[in-house]
């Protein structure tokens, strides 16, 4: 979702701006400016293949969650002709064992305003403020570090910037969605386990066994606690009155941290709750565990009066992921690019 462009050094610097590509980049001043992100974000969504929507106070909340991260550093802002007609960001997302430093950036500009060097201006400033960002979080610092943007297959303006750039797509994944939530999977759990209500009081075991399940996925992030309970404070991914948790005695073995995003459904006119953040622990593993867990989720759901469900997954997951979520009855909808290069 990244409209960002190239490096944007020496060549932004020698040219001179025509009074009808003129524009003015600055930090983020204001709640207001989130406002004003998510109007951008609604203005580009059917231009670039994208099927969700984010409130001003979503994504404030969201992006300002970063553990060390300043968002009037971090968010950037491009005005012309008196309105905001851009935004980026960059943060620092976590380190990988093989990857390196993970830096991911995203931003959208107006199509009215495209072709206009805004993009490769604000792509700049989103590296540098990611990089910023990193050098204040605590820990070592590894060998490498990425870039990196997930786009919409058909998301073709940024694609093209991207790639003048220099990133490359490095993986493929897929946003699938179940248009019906009739006939879900059996909620049957394997002997021994059984489900309990997630509650602030067991809610960081889970998302610790979250992470540590994730972490055989690629590119996963390493996620410190503080990491672990920005996701908490996320008034999507930290709604655990939706969650599905698979426990034995006192071990955490898999769920399912679904979530409904009530804005999102009023602005786009469906019911749709997600199936995400789907986990079992490597002990657990191949005995129906998700699948079952899918099941309860899609209950609760329905419940809940979605009518559909969503969810995305690694094209190459190498648990067998998209296998689990086909036979679930999800269905691809849309692919996903991860592009990243080297800083």
């Amino acid at each position: 979702m990244a409209h960002l462009l190239p490096r944007a050094t020496e060549e932004m610097s020698m040219s001179v701006p025509s009074p009808a590509n003129h524009f003015v980049t600055r930090g983020l001043d204001s709640n207001g400016d989130f406002d004003e992100m998510a109007a951008i974000m609604e203005a580009c969504r059917e231009a670039d293949g994208y099927d969700i929507s984010r409130s001003g106070s979503q994504l404030r909340v969201a992006i300002s969650n970063w553990p060390d991260f300043d968002p009037a550093d971090g968010v950037r802002i491009a005005t012309a002709a008196g309105q905001v007609v851009a935004y980026a960001f960059g943060v620092h997302e976590g380190d990988n064992a093989e990857l390196g430093r993970l830096l991911f950036h995203d931003g959208r500009v107006l199509p009215d305003w495209r072709g206009r060097g805004i993009g490769r201006r604000l792509l700049a400033e989103a590296q540098e403020a990611a990089g910023r960002h990193a050098a204040r979080r605590p820990g070592p610092v590894p060998g490498a570090t990425v870039f990196r943007a997930l786009v919409a297959e058909a998301d073709r303006d940024a694609r093209r910037l991207l790639e003048h750039d220099g990133y490359a797509i490095v993986r493929y994944g897929f946003s699938m969605i179940r248009p019906t939530l009739a006939d879900p999977p059996s909620p049957d759990l394997p002997a021994g386990l059984d489900v309990r209500p997630a509650t602030r009081e067991n809610a960081m075991q889970i998302a610790r066994a979250m992470a540590e399940a994730m972490a055989d996925q690629w590119g996963f992030p390493q996620l410190t606690d503080d990491d672990l309970l920005s996701h908490l404070r996320h008034p999507l991914w930290g709604q655990i009155d939706v969650w599905q948790v698979a426990w034995e005695g006192d071990e955490v073995a898999g769920g399912v941290l679904g979530f409904i995003n009530d804005e999102e459904n009023h602005d786009l006119g469906r019911a749709r709750g997600y199936t995400e953040a789907i986990f079992t622990r490597r002990p657990w593993r191949r005995r129906g565990v998700a699948s079952a867990l899918i099941g309860r989720n899609l209950r609760f759901l329905a419940e809940r009066g979605m009518t559909e469900a969503a969810l995305g997954v690694d094209a190459e997951n190498p648990t067998g992921a998209l296998a689990v979520y086909e036979r679930a009855g999800f269905v691809r909808d849309r692919t996903d690019l991860f592009y990243q290069r080297p800083v």
